[in-house]
């Protein structure tokens, strides 16, 4: 499916209330389409294409699809056994008629895929089979292992993002995505303020993980989450001034960035120099910026976030803002969680083909 310290920075050098949107003028149908095969496309057609189209795997997490009773399981490596989520994964998402995988936490792990193929050339191998590619890997290691302060347990990120920049590179893939850790709660004693000295620090860790990166072939991007350190729009130009744009590039995500009161065009204007990758999801107004961060926090999120086309993202101006850019990468089409993964993923891809690619074309 297709279609510096600061703002003046460039890319890496190593080496892309649920109420539907309203249509564009610009916007006309563009008729049913597939796979490239489904529609008639070469390979060459495909990699022509500006903008292709991705999904985060987090999209098919859905506890029905897999027989489990609780979302957080799926926080656990272990919950499906590789050989029984693997194949049936690639399966759905092959016949969905995108063009690329993001690997994520969880039974979607690289390290399951591993297991599970026995290489990362075996695993490229099955994608590419399903017509896939791999196209980014999103690293959890700042989110879910522990505090980055400690010096232990920075040697282990540093560590865990070489081993990962590896199996990307082998797969086929130059773009890694890290998450940042979840704010703690606002009335915590005592309490961790996002100040210069907290970024200043964790920039110094991100710019490190992106040498590591880096010196493999692969790029690292940070990402915004719903109340995590990266999430306002302060956050993103404190963090986008502090880090390395050598070593250091941002994946925008349209919902996070919405749940944070802040709009995804004007955000992607400022700082599309350092965008090779982009995230989408829609989103719902409401979230509280004070609420307990706990271990079901993530989970507390889903109900702010919807299919894209169903929220208040306005997708015609982000599609325009990125044609105006020149913006050539992938783009992530994702919902956490999303209950039936394959009629999810087809609703997104029509609006999408209908109301957002010609706007772009």
């Amino acid at each position: 499916m297709t279609i510096g310290c600061g703002h003046d920075s460039g890319r890496p050098v190593t080496d892309g209330h649920a109420t539907p949107v309203h249509g564009d003028p610009e916007a006309q149908p563009a008729g049913d389409r597939g796979d490239a095969q489904g529609r008639g496309e070469s390979a060459d057609v495909v990699q022509e294409r500006k903008i292709k189209y991705g999904i985060d795997l987090i999209t098919l997490y859905d506890t029905e699809l897999w027989g489990i009773s609780d979302f957080n399981q799926f926080y656990d490596n272990t919950v499906i056994k590789p050989e029984a989520f693997w194949d049936k994964a690639l399966d759905i998402l092959g016949a969905s008629g995108i063009d690329g995988i993001e690997i994520t936490f969880g039974p979607g792990h690289w390290q399951n895929a591993l297991t599970r193929y026995g290489s990362a050339e075996k695993f490229k191998d099955a994608v590419a089979e399903r017509g896939l590619e791999v196209c980014s890997g999103f690293f959890t290691g700042l989110v879910l292992d522990g505090d980055w302060r400690d010096e232990a347990q920075q040697k282990k990120l540093y560590a865990d993002v070489a081993d990962y920049a590896d199996f990307l590179r082998a797969a086929g893939c130059s773009i890694m995505i890290a998450g940042l850790p979840i704010r703690t709660t606002w009335n915590a004693d005592p309490p961790t303020f996002i100040d210069h000295d907290y970024v200043r620090r964790l920039s110094d860790v991100l710019n490190r993980m992106g040498y590591i990166a880096a010196q493999r072939g692969v790029n690292l991007s940070i990402h915004p989450e719903t109340h995590a350190v990266l999430w306002l729009r302060r956050d993103i130009d404190l963090f986008l001034a502090c880090t390395d744009p050598i070593y250091v590039n941002f994946c925008p995500d349209t919902a996070h960035i919405t749940t944070g009161g802040s709009n995804p065009s004007e955000i992607f204007k400022d700082h599309h120099t350092r965008i090779e990758i982009t995230h989408w999801k829609d989103a719902k107004s409401g979230v509280p910026r004070r609420q307990v961060l706990d271990d079901g926090v993530f989970k507390s999120h889903h109900r702010f976030f919807a299919r894209v086309g169903l929220g208040e993202v306005d997708w015609p101006q982000w599609v325009r803002t990125l044609r105006d850019h020149n913006f050539e990468g992938w783009a992530i089409v994702e919902l956490d969680a999303a209950s039936n993964p394959p009629a999810t993923i087809a609703g997104a891809k029509e609006f999408i083909e209908t109301s957002l690619t010609p706007i772009y074309s």
